[in-house]
């Protein structure tokens, strides 16, 4: 077990210190601006791209030390801001964000729209589409992103945006089992995702779900109706197995896996390892970073701090 832990670690290593700039990238389809922040390595090529899709009320600012981090192994990680962000890192329903949840019917209202919820998967689509606008916008990418390793990540609306576009289907707007999936998606890391009974989930949502997942919780952990750590672990009972996995972070909530208003807490660590032996095992098909997600070998970096499970 240590070696395969000294070879899982050894994924980690920075290949070039990550920047990180600000951009603006235009979908067509739509007529609609979308503001992105993207973190990149200054050196390598053949880059995977990550699309994170952020939680209600925040923006493209959340989860900023997870994908410095990530970035700094050798990916492209863009944070697009949706519609229902608020320009807070926390994800707080502050200033417009409470207007907006009052003239929507509450959160329920804006969780379970349909239009809302198509907007989200667009603006993530939009970006898959728009890499030569990304690598004109940030010149130092030219060249380097590989346009056939693309994963998606989020974190709660996010981490249900994610499960759409790996295909996960909803009961929405009348209609069953309805499916959002983009072919491009290889894989996805949904981060405090929803269980059954919300956002037209059901026992059947996951079973078409092929794609590599790992979801992350925590033990204290919350939906939006209150639902307990349980729920949240519903996208891994329900999904099929076949590089399925699970991590639960004891004593995290729901807003602490991203780092608290944009710096790193004592969560911090176990969230950036997990997600880039993830990317790496799915994106990069590294065999050790693939055998230490099977291997619980970040229960052995964590002891008493996280449990594993994967099927």
């Amino acid at each position: 077990m240590k070696s395969l832990l000294l070879l899982a670690l050894a994924a980690h290593t920075a290949l070039a210190a990550a920047r990180t700039e600000d951009i603006t990238l235009r979908d067509e389809k739509r007529g609609k601006d979308i503001e992105c922040r993207v973190h990149f390595p200054d050196a390598g090529d053949k880059l995977p791209l990550i699309v994170f899709s952020h939680g209600f009320g925040a923006d493209k600012t959340a989860f900023g030390p997870i994908s410095q981090h990530i970035a700094d192994r050798g990916y492209v990680v863009v944070h697009p801001s949706h519609q229902d962000g608020f320009g807070r890192s926390g994800g707080e329903a502050t200033g417009r964000g409470l207007g907006a949840l009052r003239s929507s019917g509450g959160l329920a209202g804006l969780l379970n729209n349909p239009s809302q919820i198509q907007s989200r998967v667009a603006d993530v689509v939009a970006v898959m589409d728009a890499i030569p606008q990304l690598t004109a916008k940030v010149p130092a990418l030219a060249g380097r992103v590989d346009a056939s390793r693309i994963g998606v990540g989020g974190h709660s609306f996010g981490a249900y945006t994610a499960m759409l576009l790996g295909g996960v289907t909803a009961d929405l707007g009348g209609q069953q089992a309805r499916r959002f999936s983009d072919p491009r998606v290889r894989c996805i890391l949904p981060i405090s995702a929803q269980g059954t009974g919300q956002q037209g989930l059901t026992k059947s949502s996951w079973a078409a779900l092929k794609l590599p997942m790992l979801t992350i919780t925590g033990s204290r952990d919350r939906g939006a109706g209150g639902q307990g750590p349980e729920w949240k672990k519903e996208p891994f009972k329900f999904s099929p197995p076949g590089d399925k996995h699970l991590l639960v972070i004891e004593g995290a909530n729901h807003v602490s896996f991203g780092g608290y208003g944009g710096r790193a807490n004592e969560f911090t660590p176990i969230v950036q390892q997990a997600c880039v032996l993830f990317w790496d095992a799915h994106l990069k098909g590294l065999p050790a970073a693939a055998e230490a997600l099977r291997s619980k070998s970040l229960e052995t970096a964590f002891p008493g701090r996280v449990t594993q499970q994967s099927k």
